[in-house]
Order: structure tokens, then sequence, then C-alpha cells
């Protein structure tokens, strides 16, 4: 006879089986998903080593190029600027790649003079007055731009010291007198105008209103343009660089030669060779392989 005890019985033994089958069920999906997930780790390791063996491999073909850039240096530029003078400025984003720039002129037979380094406080927006005051106590301030930009003011004044030498202007005095107050640090001895500058920067400022301290920069590119033979050496052109800036303007594109890639060896050689064909040729470009480039290098003059 089937009584109430049987049902319960019969149900207890219905959710026996089913906890028996869950566990069971569960221990063998586990052992499955373990086993999925260790070749899953096998396949990333094996991956990440293969990775990590590409990288060491792109690494040593990047310096084995340079190196062969380093050696041919001198049959590409040997002799281009025999018996000329250039100034080498760097921003402080570009100070690590101002010495590549200053070989390869060197090795052109360029005397230069630099690094010029322009710090911090010359473009901080803060400090404008104090660029305008210094500027303004100087022999050549009749020659200066009227405006109250503090930047650019005091990048004309540079720019006329280290490149046209006014005979009433004291270029050592002027240049001094940046250095004391923190706007620059550069050698203590000038060696006359210069035929040239070059102008090393690197990422565009992001903090600490970026958009006029990157202004600025490309404001003191202009100034030195308008004096003499000017290149722009950079590592890129993205959003707010000074190499972005100038090849989306049209009146400064015409005045200011360009190049990127300026961290790496070709990227120094070809801002050199943007500097003879200004110098010698009287003609610009923007080079490398960054937007708006418009080759990988100047023609030979």
């Amino acid at each position: 006879m089937i009584n109430f005890r049987y049902h319960i019985v019969s149900l207890a033994a219905v959710f026996v089986a089913l906890a028996v089958g869950a566990v069971f069920g569960t221990a063998a999906a586990n052992g499955v998903a373990t086993d999925v997930l260790s070749d899953s780790i096998s396949a990333a390791h094996k991956t990440n080593d293969q990775l990590r063996q590409t990288t060491e491999d792109l690494q040593v073909e990047a310096s084995r190029k340079d190196d062969y850039i380093n050696d041919t240096a001198p049959a590409v530029l040997g002799g281009t600027l025999d018996n000329r003078r250039i100034v080498v400025l760097t921003t402080p984003s570009g100070r690590d790649h101002a010495q590549g720039v200053i070989d390869k002129l060197r090795v052109a037979g360029a005397a230069v003079t630099g690094p010029v380094d322009v710090r911090e406080a010359f473009f901080d927006p803060r400090n404008n007055l104090g660029l305008l005051e210094l500027a303004r106590g100087s022999a050549a301030s009749s020659a200066l731009p009227g405006n109250s930009n503090g930047a650019e003011t005091a990048s004309a004044l540079l720019a006329a010291v280290l490149l046209a030498a006014p005979s009433d202007v004291d270029a050592s005095a002027v240049v001094s007198a940046y250095a004391r107050a923190g706007y620059l640090t550069a050698p203590e001895r000038l060696d006359g105008p210069a035929d040239g500058a070059v102008l090393v920067t690197g990422a565009p400022y992001v903090t600490q209103e970026p958009t006029k301290r990157n202004a600025a920069i490309v404001t003191m590119a202009a100034q030195f343009a308008m004096v003499g033979s000017t290149v722009v050496a950079g590592t890129g052109a993205g959003d707010g660089s000074a190499l972005g800036t100038v090849r989306g303007d049209e009146a400064l594109t015409a005045r200011i030669s360009t190049t990127d890639g300026v961290a790496g060896a070709q990227g120094q050689v070809v801002t050199a060779l943007a500097l003879v064909e200004r110098i010698t040729a009287n003609r610009g470009g923007h080079y490398g392989t960054a937007d708006g480039a418009d080759a990988l290098t100047p023609r030979r003059p």
C-alpha cells in the first residue's frame, strides 16, 4: 500500500539522486573547464614568448639601422654645411634629442652654437610680463613687436641676437640676462651670428594651459624664421605639436621646414639635410613619415 511515508521517501530519493548527479556533473564540467583553461594559458604563454622575441628582433633591427645611418652620415652630409654657423635650440620635450642633431650638423661641417636650452618658464603664460620687461630693456627694443605677447617679443629678440647680431646689441649680454632669469641655459660663448637655426622639440604640452604653451613654441619658431633659415625638428606631428601646427598653417609652411622622427638617427640626418636645403637652395619642405610630410628626405641640392 502506497502511503504518505512512501511519497516522502520517494521524493527524498529523487533529491538525493539530483544532488549526486549535480556533484558528478559539476566535477566532470570542472574537469573539462580546467583542461580548456590550461590549454588557453599555455597558448597565451606561447604567444607572449613569440611577441617578446619579435620585439627583441625589431629592437636589434632598429639599432642596426641607426648604426648604418650613423656610419653613412659622413658620405651623405660631409661638407654640406662647411663654413656655416648653426644655432640649436631645444624645448623641454626635445632636450634628449638635441645632441643627436648637433652631432649630425657637425658631421656636415657646421660650427654649432648650443644647445640653447629654452626652459619651461619661457613657455609658461604666467611669465608673460617678465619676458616683456627683459626684451624691452634691450637696446634693440625699438625693432621688436609692439604687442603684449611676451613669448613673441622675447623670441624676436633672441632671433635677432643669435641670427642677425645687430651691431648695437651685445648678444651674449641678452642671452645671459634670459639665463639669469631662468628662461634658458646657453653656452657661455656665442660664436657670432648664425646662418640658420634648428628648434628641437618633442611631445606637445597636455597640462597647465597646454594650448598657450604649445602656441608659444610655434611663435618662437616663426620669429626665428623671420630672421633666418629655420628648421623645426620633432618626434611627431600629432594634435597640439609644433610640427602639426606648422604643417597645418599655409603661411608657416612656406617659411619653416620641419622634420619628424628626430629621436632616431634617420630624423637627425634629415634635419641636417633640411637645413642645408634652406640655406643653400633657399628652398623648404616637410620631411619624415608623420602626417603632413612632403617626402622622406629633401632632394640633394
